[in-house]
């Protein structure tokens, strides 16, 4: 991974990781939350009723919360800390599906050298926030990539698995299953089918039916788009999707308890009207994924290129689209990055004098809106007042369009053929 080829090098970046968890393995973080859910369990409480580090809800699985259980009673640091390195090695690996993929290893050494850094550079904020908070963000985005390229693989069985393990911890890699029926993966989509629902019933043999049943009751509530937190989707100051952004946009009083005395909407439209509005423009960003799928549905993708432009748009509309979206949850625009990133590198030198500086200026305007926070961190409350990371994900979909139409165009021979 990395394409390091000498022990020194894998050692070092492994070491570095392993320093690296120690220390953010120490206080609380949303892992507090998990493992004290799994405690619950024990005690018959409603885990999604129950608030935990004061005012924070268990948003998660049942079975999630069960396969913490054993770890319930032993030390808090070091669970936590293996449950960093676990996500840390999943990073990784993702990494080193990116490294391998058949495209990267068609550039150049220097090429490949720069795409691969400036890769790791973009992601490094989204892995230093899941490692800080403990999220499932890594564990997620994993199971939702290696379960597809396992089912594009053909290996149906266990791609399904994966990506059923993924939806159900938290729902968001669900944006999948429409794809996989789209695409005619019918034994993949079946499969998935099958394990979502087993994974939902297996707790009913450990804990009981239904005991599980009310705790999936109670999930499905707490997950209801339609509630009231849901539909302006500004509780917390961190939050960042775009019911967060419309919401900043055209509500003028918005319950942001921690928001700035300066102007951010534009309109000031009924709640009931905003929540319409915010719902057509969801509908019409998932809707535009027909645009790299093509309007041939139950048929494969012509090429791999193909199926990485579009999985790349999917899993960037799951921080868009989803409400409650924190910023560590845009771990999932970075595969969107690298194919933009990508086209540009292997095309650069073709592009006129104008072209070069607009890919450079929106390149490093996307950095620049995920990346202010480390940059310039003082100022990250206006950063997070005017939800300026939002906008930097919108900014891939013009990105990937310009990829995928000069992409049909024909310029499949400068590095996206698979002949």
């Amino acid at each position: 991974m990395f394409n390091i080829k000498n022990k020194i090098g894998f050692l070092l970046v492994g070491l570095l990781s392993f320093v690296f968890c120690l220390i953010e393995a120490q206080g609380q973080g949303d892992f507090y939350i998990f493992i004290s859910a799994s405690g619950d369990l024990s005690r018959h409480n409603n885990i999604f009723v129950n608030k935990y580090l004061v005012d924070y809800h268990y948003y998660y699985s049942v079975l999630f919360a069960l396969l913490l259980k054993p770890f319930y009673y032993l030390p808090f640091y070091w669970v936590k800390f293996g449950w960093l390195i676990l996500n840390i090695t999943l990073y990784f690996h993702l990494f080193g599906l990116l490294t391998n993929s058949i495209f990267v290893e068609r550039l150049s050494n220097k090429q490949k050298t720069w795409f691969l850094l400036c890769v790791f550079i973009f992601s490094s904020r989204f892995l230093r926030e899941n490692i800080h908070t403990s999220q499932t963000t890594i564990l997620i985005l994993w199971c939702s990539v290696y379960g597809i390229l396992r089912i594009h693989q053909n290996k149906n069985f266990s791609g399904a698995m994966i990506l059923a393990l993924g939806i159900n911890i938290k729902v968001l890699p669900l944006v999948l299953l429409p794809y996989l029926l789209y695409r005619a993966y019918y034994k993949g989509f079946l499969f998935t089918l099958f394990f979502c629902f087993a994974f939902l019933m297996i707790p009913s043999v450990i804990i009981g039916h239904d005991y599980n049943m009310d705790l999936i009751r109670s999930w499905f509530d707490l997950l209801n788009p339609t509630h009231q937190e849901h539909v302006l989707d500004v509780d917390e100051r961190s939050f960042h999707s775009l019911t967060t952004l419309l919401s900043v946009l055209l509500v003028e009083k918005v319950p942001d308890p921690l928001a700035m005395d300066i102007k951010r909407n534009i309109l000031d439209i009924p709640l009931a009207a905003f929540f319409y509005v915010s719902l057509l423009v969801r509908l019409s960003l998932i809707s535009f994924v027909i645009y790299f799928l093509g309007w041939k549905p139950f048929k494969k993708a012509s090429s791999s290129w193909q199926q990485m432009v579009e999985i790349a748009y999917i899993l960037l509309l799951v921080p868009l689209v989803f409400p409650h979206q924190q910023h560590y949850a845009f771990l999932y625009t970075v595969p969107a990055f690298a194919i933009v990133l990508y086209y540009a590198i292997i095309n650069f030198q073709s592009f006129g004098y104008v072209r070069k500086r607009c890919v450079i200026s929106l390149l490093t305007l996307i950095y620049l809106t995920a990346n202010l926070k480390i940059l310039l961190g003082e100022f990250n409350r206006y950063y997070e007042h005017f939800k300026i990371l939002t906008y930097g994900a919108l900014l891939l979909i013009p990105g990937l369009v310009w990829v995928w139409r000069k992409s049909k165009e024909g310029l499949a021979s400068k590095g996206f053929s698979e002949e």
